[in-house]
């Protein structure tokens, strides 16, 4: 699995796991807090990137008014990630 896949699933697993346990709305520093507390921190410019990647997978969804990130299918990463990594 390349770098750039690994990053995109490591976030999206988060991502996920945020919205599961209750969450609303998310922004990057909320998945960037995660990964510090993992010791496996990121910069904040990637974790929005991926934010971007997520949302053309259809996880993600923009609230352009409040800037906030809310749930669309958090399944639909499975399968793309699981065919860009059979490809890769």
């Amino acid at each position: 699995m390349s770098v750039e896949r690994r990053r995109t699933r490591v976030v999206r697993d988060i991502v996920v796991e945020l919205f599961e346990s209750g969450k609303e709305r998310l922004r990057p520093g909320d998945v960037n807090a995660m990964l510090r507390e993992r010791n496996a921190p990121m910069g904040t410019w990637e974790v929005r990137a991926e934010f971007n990647r997520l949302e053309e997978l259809g996880v993600l969804v923009l609230d352009a008014a409040s800037a906030d990130w809310l749930p669309g299918d958090l399944s639909a990463g499975d399968a793309a990630l699981s065919s860009e990594q059979a490809a890769g």
